[in-house]
């Protein structure tokens, strides 16, 4: 039996890998059959797999434990630390589970002070924001309509906002400076609408020398639009860009279209996203027949008169980080676990020091890592695949909310940033796991259940590839297709 499993993972193994390693691997599989033991069986597989000369240059962290009992079934570089990319939105949500627990609610409000004499509200809207990143226009939609339905057709006062709830911070610490205007690195406030970003629909013209078409979603005045795009056949002409200018919101098209083709979508983060939230609240309502006579400004809510309010759970927000690796999302859980645990303006680095706190209750030597965010964005970050191995297990072991945190993984082949990975084998439908990648990184940790139905907790840790990292992640797609179908058996 043992000869026979040898040849079969073997073989697997060089149909996966498609590489001269994996034939290798093959031979001296067969020469050592006789004394070989389920448990090298599975290490000779995944060292095939990590031993393709396509990732010679490439740092590479691993750890594999059995989450019944957390025996090590394999493990390279455990304890050398690694960028994690976006296996960081792992720590900041299993801290937000263990602090703030499933029942929690993102609730931003809507007060009115002054009073309602017939149609008019004669004083202010007062909008307090909690970090919620799941707010979108189609939310001021019906705070407007509510208002409407209370009988209000005029605000005499402002639109106010309260943004106390965070401190002033907009940014991350050590993230890159030319990634703005990115949606990836949207700006942070309490008062977030839309991933504090627009889209800008672009199409060409309808005829050679026209200029392109572009619209703006959702249509706001926001930001000022300045169409330089031309419609041309020319490739001589540098290719269409949308861009918006650092520190403000002007929005720049500029390059060529080529006549005929289809639209195409363009995303931009906005500048200071909270002043964006109350100007869409006040074109919202004007659009909905209530006439706003003050301004939009910021201060510390005062409303007395509640008129709306829009709610999201815990679980909702946590399938935003994890499924596509939201980082605007995982920035505003950060601070707002730091607003909740201290009752003052919540920032990163108090949210940190939560994240530790709980870190060290699940056994994990917080004096040996990096934190420098809640999503991954910034490269300062550095941790093992021991401490996310370590950490994956203690969430397992929590029953009350493991429910939570494992459906709020990325499903192989199924959904988020694991979509479009691991189809047609063993690990699809199966495997649960958080994705990271930013430019020579590719990072996956979470949870696999074996053939014979056992949970293994992996994480993978890739650093320092020089070229694209699709070779990453078609390794860690086979290794968790070996696990898959690997049979753990009782004892081994």
């Amino acid at each position: 039996m043992r000869v026979a499993t040898s040849i079969i993972v073997s073989a697997v193994l060089a149909g996966l890998c498609g590489c001269s390693s994996a034939s290798t691997l093959s031979t001296s599989g067969r020469e050592r059959a006789s004394h070989e033991t389920p448990g090298t069986v599975l290490e000779d597989s995944i060292d095939g797999v990590l031993n393709d000369s396509i990732l010679a240059s490439c740092f590479i962290g691993m750890k594999i434990i059995s989450a019944d009992d957390g025996r090590v079934l394999y493990e390279r570089n455990g304890n050398k630390l690694f960028h994690p990319a976006s296996n960081m939105k792992l720590l900041t949500t299993a801290t937000a589970l263990a602090v703030l627990g499933t029942d929690f609610k993102f609730k931003t409000t809507f007060q009115a002070d002054g009073k309602l004499e017939d149609s008019t509200l004669r004083g202010n809207i007062h909008v307090k924001g909690v970090g919620d990143p799941l707010v979108r226009t189609e939310h001021l939609d019906s705070v407007a309509w509510q208002l409407r339905q209370r009988g209000i057709r005029r605000v005499t006062g402002d639109i106010v906002g309260d943004v106390s709830y965070f401190d002033t911070l907009y940014w991350g610490l050590g993230w890159m400076w030319d990634d703005e205007p990115s949606t990836d690195a949207a700006f942070l406030t309490p008062l977030t609408i839309n991933s504090n970003s627009l889209e800008i629909v672009v199409a060409p013209g309808h005829k050679t020398g026209d200029g392109v078409q572009a619209l703006i979603e959702p249509n706001t005045t926001y930001v000022e639009l300045l169409n330089k795009g031309l419609t041309s056949p020319d490739t001589a002409l540098p290719p269409l860009d949308v861009t918006r200018l650092r520190g403000q919101n002007t929005i720049i098209i500029s390059g060529r279209l080529a006549p005929g083709m289809g639209s195409g979508e363009f995303g931009v983060s906005v500048w200071k996203p909270e002043m964006y939230f109350l100007t869409l609240l006040r074109e919202r309502l004007l659009q909905c027949g209530i006439t706003v006579h003050g301004i939009i400004r910021l201060d510390t809510a005062k409303g007395t008169i509640a008129l709306s309010a829009i709610e999201h759970t815990m679980d909702s927000v946590l399938h935003q980080i994890n499924k596509p690796s939201d980082n605007l999302a995982a920035e505003q859980l950060l601070k707002t676990i730091a607003s909740e645990e201290f009752h003052i303006p919540g920032s990163a680095s108090t949210g940190l020091s939560v994240v530790k706190q709980y870190l060290s209750s699940a056994n994990i030597d917080t004096s040996n890592m990096i934190l420098a965010d809640g999503s991954g964005l910034s490269w300062y970050n550095a941790v093992s695949p021991d401490m996310l191995v370590k950490l994956l297990l203690d969430q397992y072991k929590r029953t009350s909310t493991f429910k939570h945190f494992y459906e709020s993984l990325p499903i192989a082949g199924v959904d988020g940033t694991l979509i479009n990975r691991m189809k047609g084998t063993r690990a699809e439908s199966n495997v649960h796991a958080k994705t990271g990648s930013l430019t020579g990184v590719s990072a996956l940790s979470g949870y696999v259940t074996t053939a014979d139905g056992k949970m293994l907790i992996c994480s993978i840790l890739c650093n320092h590839f020089p070229a694209e990292i699709l070779p990453l992640r078609n390794a860690q797609n086979r290794i968790m297709a070996i696990l898959a179908g690997h049979r753990v058996g009782p004892g081994n």
